[in-house]
């Protein structure tokens, strides 16, 4: 069975999650509950893209080797990151809905927080902005880890360059019996 949880797999959804991300409203003004609505689709529909990856894979797991077996869990943290950040959104979704409705029923409470839309899109913009935040953590977290850097001479010649520790032989010290 070919690998399914490859590193152009992990880039491809990580590119997906950053773009998800930027699209996001950075103002209450901006938050509208179709809008809303349609991003939770979208981040629904790449949490299946990535636990279906992963089931692939998981079903015959004698033929998982271990790069792939790293790559899978990667991708099983990365469904995390979206779930959480699927949750946020779901909340923001709560909140953005409640002051839809609030809109229909002006008498609903007696508070004037309570009835204002507006607190109710800025706390849907902050929930935008905690899942925007998850999705760029996990997108980044999908990106390959950084090879590291070359030292800037190499190990035999830094060894030969170094001056000795101490100026002359040291006599041995006898143990006392």
């Amino acid at each position: 069975m070919p690998a399914s949880a490859t590193q152009a797999a992990l880039n491809y959804l990580g590119r997906h999650l950053d773009e998800l991300a930027d699209a996001f409203p950075t103002n209450a003004a901006a938050v509208d509950v179709v809008t809303l609505t349609d991003d939770i689709n979208l981040l629904a529909h790449h949490l299946q893209y990535a636990t279906e990856r992963a089931q692939e894979r998981f079903t015959v797991p004698e033929t998982v080797y271990l790069p792939e077996r790293v790559a899978l869990a990667r991708l099983a943290e990365a469904a995390a990151g979206i779930a959480g950040a699927l949750n946020v959104l779901t909340e923001a979704l709560t909140y953005a809905a409640t002051g839809f409705h609030r809109e229909a029923l002006p008498d609903l409470a007696a508070s004037p927080l309570r009835n204002d839309p507006e607190v109710m899109r800025s706390i849907a913009a902050e929930k935008y902005a905690e899942a925007a935040a998850r999705l760029r953590a996990t997108a980044t977290a999908l990106r390959p880890a950084p090879a590291p850097a070359a030292p800037s001479t190499p190990p035999a010649a830094a060894l030969r360059a170094q001056p000795p520790a101490h100026a002359g032989p040291q006599p041995r010290q006898r143990l006392q019996r």
